[in-house]
């Protein structure tokens, strides 16, 4: 289970600094909060796929689990985490009107510590029964 745990870390740093570095991009060619908001969104999308496949061939790699049972679990986690954090992300910028990229990092670093870490390790990518 540990190398699990750093297996996954790493997958989330490596895909987490995509995620951030689009996100950050955006801060530069968007304005508005709306604008940033599909983008906060987009870009968590865009590091969620990354990281199904990094953590599907390196983290969990030796679950036996089907791959599209995998891949319909994750979708549903990675919707969810990815709407989460695009929410904290809102509501902390509303509260705090701190730097959009800090808050942005700050969230994704909160739901995976508490969301996306265990479902990876407890659901997604255990070994399914079924087809």
């Amino acid at each position: 289970m540990k190398k699990h745990r750093f297996r996954s870390l790493s997958v989330s740093l490596m895909t987490a600094a995509l995620d951030a570095g689009l996100f950050a991009l955006c801060t530069f060619l968007l304005v508005g909060s709306s604008a940033l908001l599909v983008a906060r969104w987009l870009c968590g999308a865009i590091g969620a796929g990354c990281n199904f496949g990094l953590n599907r061939i390196w983290a969990f790699s030796d679950e036996s689990g089907n791959i599209w049972t995998q891949l319909r679990r994750y979708s549903l986690a990675a919707t969810a985490a990815v709407s989460m954090a695009t929410l904290t992300w809102w509501v902390l910028h509303q509260l705090t009107g701190w730097d959009p990229r800090w808050l942005h990092l700050m969230s994704m670093g909160l739901v995976w510590l508490f969301f996306t870490y265990p479902l990876l390790a407890k659901w997604v990518f255990r070994p399914s029964t079924s087809p």
